[in-house]
């Protein structure tokens, strides 16, 4: 115990020194560290950054359509086009939902994701686009995972860099990180991705970066992956970061294994608990700390009370507000709406001070007791 306190010690002096952790040191912080004592130094390092202010953006989730021809192991949502409740909303639709948030919620971030749907054009996305940043002034699309960027590009016969920037130029604000997943090539092959899709997502991320547009980072765990995947990955990131400083936050988040088919075929039986849960924020915490300082709560996932802890253990920023998602309850996991009443009763709780933010991390309010 005594050899696990210094070497943990040792780790975060180095970060204080502005350095980031190495693989061995991830690797020991996730198979050997006490959880109690990682959290301490993560919830240390997020005080220094963001003493107690803890961030949250008023947000509606956007699933424009279900139809997507990935088709992942770990995915329940998506539909191949054929079945009674695939859909895909028109640009009226759009707007009309949005209409509703926009007036009684003052949502300022628009995260729109659905699926790699084959039908739709890039026209579908420019149109939508500026139809929603024309109509709701101050809200940020925060929108489309790599996947469907990268399919947009090879679907259109342009560059990834001219379609990020036609998306850009009719209303894309940011890029969110889904589709991330674990980076190495094995995994993905057990998750279903396809070939060459990790370093797909980086490549990306950094023509988005090179443009100016920023993004946010994810890691999914809790399925198939080892501790030096997950070390991997997020020297990946930090390895990006440091080129552009394009990454405003990073989300690690536990996979749901219902109604999916890892847990159909036996490979995934159950959810990550809430140790490990606490084991990643923190890891990510100390090792992006000096290169991607906001670390979302992640809470969606894993409840009200884990979102506290995720904020005791190095979180700085719990998330949106949630109205009407629709990706996870499709494994079968309930997820009610979250108002912002709830986020800052949730932060005051635990003696944090709730900063509401926009989309692109912003101060527009703060919430002081």
């Amino acid at each position: 115990m005594l050899q696990q306190a210094d070497a943990l010690e040792d780790i975060y002096l180095k970060v204080l020194s502005g350095e980031t952790p190495d693989r061995d040191d991830i690797i020991f912080m996730y198979e050997e560290a006490d959880l109690n004592a990682l959290g301490e130094v993560a919830r240390n390092l997020a005080a220094k950054i963001s003493g107690r202010y803890v961030s949250f953006v008023s947000n509606m989730i956007l699933n424009y359509t279900n139809v997507c021809n990935v088709r992942c192991n770990f995915c329940a949502f998506y539909r191949t086009g054929t079945e009674a409740d695939s859909y895909t909303l028109s640009k009226d639709e759009v707007i009309q939902k949005i209409q509703h948030h926009y007036d009684n919620f003052g949502i300022r971030q628009l995260l729109i994701q659905g699926g790699v749907n084959p039908s739709l054009p890039l026209t579908y996305y420019t149109e939508l686009f500026s139809a929603i940043r024309d109509r709701f002034p101050g809200l940020g699309i925060h929108g489309l995972s790599t996947s469907e960027i990268s399919f947009i590009s090879r679907k259109e016969h342009i560059s990834i860099s001219e379609t990020i920037s036609r998306l850009s130029e009719s209303g894309l604000e940011s890029i969110p990180g889904a589709g991330a997943e674990i980076f190495s090539a094995d995994v993905r092959k057990i998750l279903g991705r396809p070939l060459n899709s990790g370093e797909d997502w980086l490549r990306v991320m950094e023509e988005a970066h090179k443009l100016g547009v920023h993004s946010s980072a994810t890691m999914m765990f809790g399925h198939v992956e080892e501790s030096r995947h997950k070390a991997d990955h997020l020297l990946s990131l930090v390895s990006l970061q440091k080129k552009y400083n394009g990454f405003m936050s990073f989300t690690p988040w536990n996979f749901e294994p219902g109604n999916t088919e890892l847990q159909k075929k036996g490979i995934v039986k159950y959810r990550a608990g809430g140790a490990e849960v606490l084991r990643n924020i923190a890891i990510s915490r100390i090792v992006l700390n000096n290169s991607i300082p906001v670390i979302q709560s992640s809470w969606l996932t894993n409840g009200m009370q884990m979102g506290q802890m995720a904020v005791l253990f190095g979180a700085n920023d719990w998330g949106g507000t949630i109205y009407d998602e629709k990706v996870i309850p499709a494994t079968g996991k309930k997820v009610g709406n979250l108002r912002k009443e709830l986020i800052v009763n949730s932060l005051n709780q635990i003696g944090m001070t709730p900063v509401e933010r926009d989309n692109l991390y912003r101060v527009i309010r703060y919430y002081d007791q």
